[in-house]
């Protein structure tokens, strides 16, 4: 059995879980983090246009822009959450911004609002919308210290290589007070609990780390932050996007026949309100 060290509580008794996608797949049998080890060289590589607009490798989107308005009803969620916490509208940096549709909203409700993103197609894309939008990964940017009111890691985290490096840059750039608000899978969740090693979360190297409230509270904290707020909240989805992580889940040939049907489909467009419970909402300010 292959065991390795846990990259969330640093404990020894993290072993071998699942291997997908070529991926060796880990459980912390201490703090329950579920997290690929070793984190695959060229995972960056993955956030091309085809990630955005295409999806051939299944990982990614049908087309992020079409899920403006998809995408805008959840955003519109996470920003009240966070001003019911952070009445004070400064400086917000968006995380994993992709093409800009937070940042969008975010600057029409009074924040001075910027990004980064590891992408180059997604960032200039969002450049083409006036946005103010860096390249490249969070954790070894340069920005200047104390200077952020809010931080938003919105389905980011799962992503990071090194999340303890990304707290530890999140902490460095917001004032005393600011807030980190995080929007991830949760590894302890009942339907994570159901459904094990099948979990449709469980998708490397898309996603490389996948945490739960506990594991989760005692990270931010040991970085310097408090924890205000953890809840569950849903999601909009469209169609094509339902049966995309369907056929990636189930891996056989008719749910992928189904899933193209779907996203060629103008039916693939139409959109609900699902809330699984296996996504933490969770916001610490910076003590």
């Amino acid at each position: 059995m292959k065991k390795t060290t846990c990259l969330a509580c640093q404990g020894q008794d993290a072993s071998f879980f699942t291997q997908k996608n070529g991926c060796d797949v880990f459980l912390c049998r201490e703090c329950g983090l579920i997290f690929v080890w070793p984190v695959p060289e060229n995972h960056f590589a993955l956030y091309e246009e085809d990630y955005f607009s295409g999806a051939k490798n299944e990982l990614g989107y049908a087309d992020y822009e079409s899920d403006r308005e998809i995408l805008g009803g959840t955003f519109k969620k996470y920003l009240k959450k966070t001003e019911a916490i952070l009445p004070r509208k400064g400086k917000l940096l968006d995380v994993g911004a992709a093409t800009g549709h937070f940042l969008e909203l975010a600057r029409k409700n009074g924040w001075e609002a910027s990004g980064i993103e590891i992408s180059k197609y997604a960032a200039k894309k969002a450049r083409k919308k006036g946005l103010e939008i860096a390249v490249g990964d969070f954790e070894n940017h340069e920005f200047s210290e104390n200077c952020f009111d809010a931080v938003t890691f919105w389905d980011v985290l799962e992503h990071f290589g090194k999340p303890d490096l990304a707290f530890k840059q999140a902490r460095k750039i917001l004032r005393t007070g600011g807030i980190l608000a995080i929007n991830t899978p949760d590894s302890r969740s009942v339907l994570a609990r159901i459904f094990g090693k099948r979990w449709h979360a469980i998708v490397p190297p898309n996603h490389l780390n996948l945490f739960n409230c506990d594991n989760l509270k005692a990270v931010l904290e040991k970085n310097g932050f408090e924890v205000m707020k953890i809840s569950r909240v849903g999601k909009k989805f469209s169609l094509q996007t339902v049966f995309k992580v369907l056929a990636n889940w189930q891996e056989n040939p008719v749910s992928r026949k189904i899933s193209n049907y779907f996203l060629k489909s103008r039916m693939g467009r139409i959109n609900f309100y699902l809330n699984l419970r296996d996504n933490i909402f969770l916001i610490a300010r910076k003590k």
